[in-house]
């Protein structure tokens, strides 16, 4: 008789295990719900605007059913910071790019990576290199095309917590159902509901129903300037290069107090900030994952510069204009003081805040792009930084650090790495595992993390 595989979440790692894990286990996936439908009512905060509902999403897939599919990869600096070895790793990179791009494409995109590497890489600073394919999957859908096999068991349900094998008894995963609480037993339990999701399971199962889970981090963005650029300015070359596979984005890394801070130019109409203040700054993922509220629909007709900017970025025909707007991402250290608290009878609230320190480092790199890029920048029109208006970016990280044992070697990516501590049998593999991220989409090195439990516990079955 196969084991028994209870996976906790059905987005872009949940998918993915449960594909691999399929024809080696017998696999159940507890999904919160059958619909694609955002999660506007789970979480509260106080400490700053959240990115579209905190951009969580119901269905098989997940958020991926809203995600634009961008990929970067943590430089090997920033994978140490995060607790993973950089050697050995790469077979598993490349195992998570095969599974977005196919390798023409891939080769495609890495040819326009080294161009824009040669064209701007210069003294310290560095370029995140983001691929947007040209396909964008759900992770359910693309998982099951990619590895068909055994049948996966879905549950339709919202999971409270993980009991831990004792006594001779299976683990079980508990999840109320229309009609009361299922209890799915199994003898690896993966918990993959995300950065805020999974603390909160595990938060539950360990007997925190009253304290913070510490140490979340992500990469907070502003849009800070708007610029002018020369018509021969290399900027422009390399903000967005489209590719018969994908679209590669440039941004440009500066590195201060050991935070990273990444530039990203987006096309803009004029030097007006009316477009780069205000709550419709972000139209397009904020209709992204609610495409009918009257009230976002109001917010655009109320700033139809706004609109337009956002239509020329969306074509990428503003890419060859004059006007850029500046948005940046800020790199985030993992704090006690930050994360997901749990009050008995309310709300989990999230707390993200800027600190004064990151927000300093922040305006310090902002500062070295100017410099750099005098000769390039006509005209430019800078907000002042106490009007920098941050949101976080939605790749919620960190959170799941007390509850996870210690590997048995510093960045070795055992069972340990992934393994919860009071929980025995209980696995832990999205964003919330992730002690540091640098500027990075995370979803492209959780994807090489899937790779790696699948191979770790298929090696034990």
């Amino acid at each position: 008789m196969k084991k028994r595989v209870a996976i906790v979440g059905a987005g872009l790692c949940g998918s993915l295990l449960a594909a691999l894990l399929r024809d080696d286990f017998a696999v159940t996936v507890i999904e919160r719900g059958k619909k694609k439908r955002p999660l506007f009512d789970d979480v509260d905060c106080t400490t700053g605007e959240l990115n579209t509902s905190i951009n969580r999403a119901e269905g098989l897939g997940g958020t991926t059913n809203y995600w634009h599919n961008a990929l970067i990869e943590l430089d090997d600096h920033d994978l140490r910071k995060a607790g993973i070895e950089p050697r050995g790793f790469a077979p598993y990179y490349q195992q998570a790019w095969s599974f977005f791009l196919s390798p023409k494409e891939l080769a495609e995109c890495n040819r326009t990576w080294e161009a824009n590497r040669a064209a701007v890489e210069r003294g310290s600073t560095t370029v995140g290199h983001m691929v947007l394919p040209q396909a964008r999957y759900n992770a359910w859908q693309l998982a099951n095309q990619r590895y068909p096999g055994g049948e996966i068991n879905v549950v339709y349900g919202q999971v409270d917590r993980v009991v831990p094998a004792s006594d001779g008894a299976a683990a079980r995963v508990e999840a109320r159902v229309p009609g009361g609480v299922e209890r799915v037993e199994a003898d690896h339990v993966l918990v993959c509901a995300g950065g805020i999701g999974t603390p909160i399971v595990l938060a539950r199962s360990t007997g925190l129903n009253d304290g913070l889970c510490a140490g979340y981090h992500d990469h907070p963005m502003a849009y800070v300037a708007k610029v002018k650029l020369r018509p021969d300015s290399v900027l422009k070359k390399v903000s967005s290069t489209a590719t018969w596979s994908g679209e590669i984005r440039a941004g440009l890394v500066y590195t201060t107090d050991d935070l990273k801070t990444v530039v990203y130019l987006r096309p803009a109409i004029d030097m007006r900030l009316g477009s780069i203040t205000g709550p419709a700054r972000y139209i397009l993922s904020d209709l992204r994952n609610d495409p009918f509220s009257p009230r976002k629909i109001l917010r655009l007709l109320g700033n139809l510069e706004a609109v337009r900017e956002a239509i020329l970025f969306k074509t990428r025909a503003g890419f060859r204009g004059d006007y850029y707007s500046v948005l940046i991402l800020g790199e985030q250290t993992p704090l006690p003081t930050r994360g997901v608290r749990l009050t008995p009878g309310k709300r989990p609230s999230l707390n993200w805040q800027v600190t004064p320190d990151e927000l300093g480092s922040y305006e310090r790199s902002v500062d070295k792009f100017f410099a750099e890029y005098a000769d390039d920048i006509l005209e430019r029109n800078v907000l002042p930084v106490e009007k920098w208006d941050f949101r976080n970016a939605a790749h919620h990280s960190g959170t799941a650090h007390q509850f996870v044992a210690a590997p048995a070697a510093p960045g070795d990516t055992g069972l340990d790495f992934f393994a919860v501590k009071d929980v025995p049998g209980a696995y832990v593999c999205d964003g919330s595992i992730l002690r540091a991220a640098g500027i990075a989409n995370s979803g492209l090195t959780l994807v090489a993390l899937a790779y790696r439990l699948a191979e770790q516990l298929r090696a034990r079955a």
